[in-house]
């Protein structure tokens, strides 16, 4: 496995840039010094030369600060990592050749995740002084396709389970552990750490814990149900304007929230039961006298092609019902054999109507 400490030496020694290389665009040299002040191996003097090169021109600063954009839009994705194969691993593999690279990959997503959480210099977004600059932690991004849960263990220890077709974006550091949930559902066993809270946002709703299991989840309308396993958990209506106060309630084991996009509670606290809403994890999915539009919303994180329902008065339909991921498609015959309801497939999607 390449040594990650070769990639940086290598960055240094074979392929850092600097104004003496005409050969590498503004845009190239940009990226090759990102990548070398995210490595662990930065010298004052190599922070000196960076200075110099990007004081050099304003071709130098503005693709430095295009660069470092599209890198904390990014995060340490797949895509980032093939940058850096690109422009980094050729370089590095003069020092220690590379075994594979789904190795390569693994070992690079490590690597940078440890290096972003290193204070490097002072920047805040724009270049405020000729001297400082401060590359802040990109965020991480997370995601599961369309048909399988994924389980990911972040950097603190913390366990999470993403349903099908969900993302989340995840900043750790020492100071923070900060998760944005963008879509889908999301299940967290966190690590507990006394020092550092772990919030999870979602819109205008910020869940904040210290060790705990609970499940943040997007539902119809772009409303979210936050239900706690374990532990104590505080969920907050972040404030919109400066003159508005911060709204919390705190929920217990077996107890269940609802807020809407604007993150006001919409619901009062209510009791759940565990193993039919946490079936997910399971790979099977519960109901007991849920909306269909609900049901429908879940089904399509699973399911072979999108099912829509095209008919209005049989959205707030309850459903009671239990099936695996692998069970959709019969399930699916079954509630319009057992409802009101007309199922007509087409070549790309599954129609609901009245019947």
């Amino acid at each position: 496995m390449t040594d990650p400490k070769n990639v940086a030496n290598a960055i240094s020694q074979n392929n850092n840039p600097n104004i003496g290389q005409p050969a590498s665009s503004a845009k190239n040299q940009a990226r090759e010094w990102l990548t070398y002040l995210y490595s662990d191996d930065i010298s004052s003097k190599k922070r000196e030369e960076f200075l110099i090169w990007l004081n050099s021109s304003e071709e130098n600063k503005n693709a430095f600060k295009r660069s470092h954009e599209v890198w904390q839009t990014i995060g340490m994705t797949d895509s980032a990592v093939q940058w850096i194969q690109q422009h980094t691993v050729a370089q590095a593999e003069t020092v220690k050749p590379a075994k594979s690279k789904g190795v390569l990959v693994k070992s690079l997503l490590v690597f940078s995740a440890m290096a972003a959480s290193v204070a490097l210099l002072l920047f805040n977004g724009v270049f405020n002084t000729t001297t400082h600059l401060e590359i802040p932690q990109p965020l991480t991004a997370f995601t599961s396709p369309v048909g399988q849960n994924r389980h990911i263990t972040l950097s603190d220890g913390t366990d999470v389970t993403l349903a099908g077709n969900s993302s989340i974006l995840v900043a750790i550091n020492q100071n923070e552990r900060r998760v944005t949930l963008r879509k889908g559902s999301a299940y967290f066993d966190v690590t507990h750490d006394p020092n550092r809270v772990f919030s999870v946002s979602a819109q205008q709703t910020e869940v904040r814990v210290r060790g705990t299991a609970f499940e943040v989840k997007y539902s119809a309308n772009n409303n979210l149900k936050i239900s706690v396993e374990r532990g104590l958990v505080d969920v907050a209506d972040l404030p919109e304007t400066d003159d508005q106060e911060e709204q919390v309630l705190q929920l217990r084991p077996n107890e269940q929230l609802r807020t809407d996009i604007q993150g006001r509670f919409i619901s009062a606290i209510t009791f759940f039961q565990p193993e039919t809403e946490f079936a997910w994890l399971n790979h099977r999915l519960v109901y007991d006298d849920v909306p269909l539009k609900n049901v429908i919303m879940d089904i399509n994180r699973y399911a072979n092609k999108p099912v829509v329902i095209l008919d209005d008065s049989i959205n707030e339909l309850p459903i009671t019902a239990s099936f695996t991921f692998e069970q959709i498609e019969p399930m699916l015959e079954g509630l319009a054999a057992a409802y009101p309801i007309a199922l007509t497939h087409e070549a790309n999607r599954s129609v609901l109507t009245h019947e």
